[in-house]
């Protein structure tokens, strides 16, 4: 078995693919392992059940998230926007419908 002591869990793939990919790899399955906190009940007991499905071994509340991290970029940025429509920030809808 080969030395990991460096690349960790990225030494499966032994000198293939290049040491910049490998190193996104371990970047990857590090914030896939970290311990994630639940929204609902707020304690750090995420596990990744399958690739975008996350389960609280806590409260058992299970969704779908991003594949690696159960909060993707995207997802927070379509949150932001609903949540704004839905607090009545008017002037940006009163914005859209002045240029229409």
């Amino acid at each position: 078995m080969p030395r990991t002591k460096k690349v960790h869990s990225t030494g499966r793939f032994g000198a293939r693919y290049g040491a910049k990919l490998r190193r996104r790899v371990l970047d990857i399955d590090n914030k896939r392992h970290e311990p994630h906190r639940c929204p609902s009940c707020a304690t750090r007991a995420l596990k990744r059940e399958a690739a975008g499905l996350w389960r609280c071994s806590k409260c058992g509340l299970l969704f779908a998230g991003g594949a690696y991290v159960p909060y993707t970029e995207a997802g927070k940025a379509a949150l932001r926007a609903v949540s704004q429509r839905v607090s009545g920030d008017f002037l940006a809808l009163q914005s859209e419908e002045k240029t229409e």
